[in-house]
């Protein structure tokens, strides 16, 4: 026993840091995967509250470019009106005119003091005001002889849409008159991107600005906030802020910016588009993350990962003390499972995304590309998944409608099938009904299918042919040399092909199963048939 104990200690050595590397590989690669799945969640939140808000943003400018004119009539009217009165009498009379068939009353009339204080209002909660934020636009619309009309803004203290006109009541003037337009009919659709928003607590802020080509520029908050009226120095803050973007930004780009504020951590997301009502504009959206949770689940995985590699090698050194003969594991299952679900996690996201890319940029070219390889994937994903199963679990047996069954399989390969230049038909001469799992059933199709677009010329058409308990696959490709080999495991004839040669393997495993009749003729001009007698 004692010749023994070097060679122990030598091994239970080199377990130990073989337990090491895995653990460390294994850390590495949850780590990333956690990083990855951070990053494209923020993604998918990011652009649907993107798409959201391009929806409330574009309605809110399509109600703008149909009243405009209407405002700038109403500003009008006012200023008739009040060249014969003083400036600062009770505006209730002018008020109500303009408002005279309008429900909700819309319109409201500021006239501001010399120093574009707001003095005389009919929105009472805005006496006081200072203006004077925007006095060089002021000061443009008057050299320019024009009535400005202002995009739609959001009020912070109202928590509502306006639209502004402006100018000075004379020309001699120093007093600007403001006539403000309410939009109400989009109060629903910011109740519903605002309760979107607070639905996911990581969204710290939400903002969404829009850049005019005249250098007007609209700010938005659409994060839930209490209502306060916002400070000079914050407005101004904000208008730049919306300059330094619109000058910085790239369209149609998706960037991040990490930053820290009071010691928490934060991620800011940007995207720029142009306005789909306004070709002279463009929408920065901006969503602001709090990055504390993730970081704070990083750091219970550091832990959690150094508690398991103390608690896994205090293991292995008692396992192998107390059982030397009984420790070695099953890993070649153990990894294939892992490696399985594994896969699947990716898979999903590669489809989401690419159903997301073409919600919000369409279809093209190139996604119908990726969508091909990724179904190319999944088959070879589900083949995986069946030979890690198959033998330990049973699949129910059901009575199967096959005609169904090829359809709906024929409409999945369809993607793979043109992104490869060839064609499925279908020819249902006679249909019948099959005693089998949809598993399995799924699988010799699914098989079959995938071995006729891999191996048929460019531009053929792979028939499916269904004549009542006889089902063919037909396709024009190289002769097949030995018609038996291919169904043997990893036995492939065409090495030029991708593939494992794991699919003809499973067709014939389940063949044998349910005593289904194989049939393969291979003729000198290249037809392939492929033929199953079902029972």
């Amino acid at each position: 026993m004692k010749r023994l104990l070097p060679l122990q200690s030598t091994i239970l050595f080199f377990i130990i840091i073989i337990f090491s590397i895995f653990v460390f590989i294994s850390y590495k690669l949850l780590l990333k995967n956690i990083h990855d799945n951070h990053i494209k969640n923020q993604e998918i939140v990011f652009y649907e509250i993107q798409r959201e808000t391009n929806n409330l943003l574009t309605k809110l400018l399509y109600k703008y470019s149909k009243e405009k004119e209407n405002i700038l009539q109403k500003h009008k009217e006012v200023l008739e009106y009040l060249e014969d009165n003083s400036y600062d009498i009770d505006l209730q009379e002018i008020y109500e005119k303009i408002n005279l068939f309008y429900e909700n009353k819309p319109f409201n009339i500021y006239i501001t003091d010399e120093n574009l204080i707001i003095r005389n209002t009919t929105f009472k909660p805005d006496l006081g005001f200072d203006l004077s934020f925007a006095k060089e636009q002021f000061e443009k619309n008057k050299k320019a002889e024009i009535i400005g009309v202002s995009p739609p803004i959001f009020e912070m203290y109202s928590l509502k849409f306006f639209t502004f006109t402006d100018s000075y009541l004379n020309q001699n003037s120093k007093r600007v008159l403001q006539i403000g337009f309410i939009y109400d009919d989009v109060n629903e659709d910011l109740r519903n991107l605002q309760s979107l928003i607070n639905s996911n607590k990581s969204i710290k802020d939400s903002n969404a600005y829009i850049i005019f080509n005249n250098g007007y520029i609209g700010d938005f908050i659409f994060k839930s906030i209490k209502s306060y009226k916002p400070t000079l120095q914050e407005i101004e803050k904000r208008i730049e802020k919306g300059k330094e973007l619109a000058k910085n930004l790239e369209e149609n780009i998706y960037i991040t910016k990490s930053f820290e504020k009071n010691g928490s951590e934060y991620k800011v997301s940007y995207f720029s588009q142009k306005s789909a009502i306004f070709d002279e504009a463009k929408i920065i959206y901006s969503i602001v993350f709090d990055e504390d949770e993730y970081l704070k689940n990083l750091q219970n995985l550091n832990f959690a990962i150094f508690l398991i590699t103390f608690i896994g090698i205090l293991t292995i050194y008692i396992i192998f003390n107390l059982r030397y003969k009984e420790n070695l594991l099953k890993y070649k299952d153990k990894f294939i499972e892992h490696s399985v679900h594994e896969i699947k996690t990716p898979l999903s996201i590669i489809g989401l995304n690419i159903q997301l890319r073409d919600k919000t940029l369409g279809e093209d070219k190139y996604t119908k590309k990726i969508e091909g390889a990724l179904r190319t994937l999944e088959n070879s994903y589900e083949d995986m998944s069946f030979l890690h199963t198959k033998d330990n679990i049973n699949y129910l047996i059901e009575n199967i409608d096959l005609e169904n069954i090829l359809k709906e399989r024929i409409n999945y390969f369809e993607v793979i099938a043109k992104m490869q230049n060839r064609n499925f038909k279908l020819d249902i001469i006679q249909n019948c009904k099959i005693k089998i799992s949809k598993i399995e059933l799924i699988r010799l199709i699914d098989n079959n299918l995938s071995n006729a677009i891999k191996y048929s010329k460019i531009g053929s058409t792979i028939k499916i042919i269904l004549n009542n308990n006889i089902l063919e696959f037909e396709s024009f490709g190289e002769r097949i040399k030995d018609t038996k080999n291919i169904f043997k495991k990893y036995s492939r004839e065409n090495d030029s092909v991708g593939g494992h040669g794991l699919g003809l393997d499973i067709v014939k495993d389940i063949c044998e199963k349910y005593n289904i009749k194989i049939n393969v003729t291979s003729l000198q001009n290249g037809l392939n048939n492929f033929s199953y007698k079902l029972k």
